[in-house]
């Protein structure tokens, strides 16, 4: 089961802990690009006919590992969103009330 963990950093720390989270999945990128190369080569076997189950499984295998790398990149979307959403916000209040004269010095 999966559930979704939330936790408190300061803000000029967001984007930084965002690419934490993203390095967590190092190990599973590196799986799916092995597991990439893995398929291909029993699929061009030229000794003999390939090991179809073995395939299958090995491409099921690659699958979940791609999940995980989407899961994560899904996650770290929605942090740098919001964190982009957050600036915009602060941008807008700060600046809201402020008139800006061009040209008259």
């Amino acid at each position: 089961m999966r559930v979704k963990l939330s936790y408190t950093v300061d803000e000029e720390d967001i984007l930084k802990e965002a690419s934490k989270i993203l390095g967590l999945s190092s190990d599973d990128m590196a799986h799916a690009i092995q597991m990439f190369k893995t398929v291909q080569e029993e699929l061009r076997s030229e000794d003999d006919i390939p090991n179809v189950a073995r395939v299958i499984e090995m491409i099921e295998d690659f699958r979940k590992a791609l999940l995980a790398v989407d899961t994560r990149l899904t996650e770290v979307e929605e942090i740098v969103k919001g964190y982009d959403q957050y600036r915009v916000q602060s941008r807008q209040t700060d600046g809201g009330d402020q008139t800006e004269y061009y040209g008259a010095d």
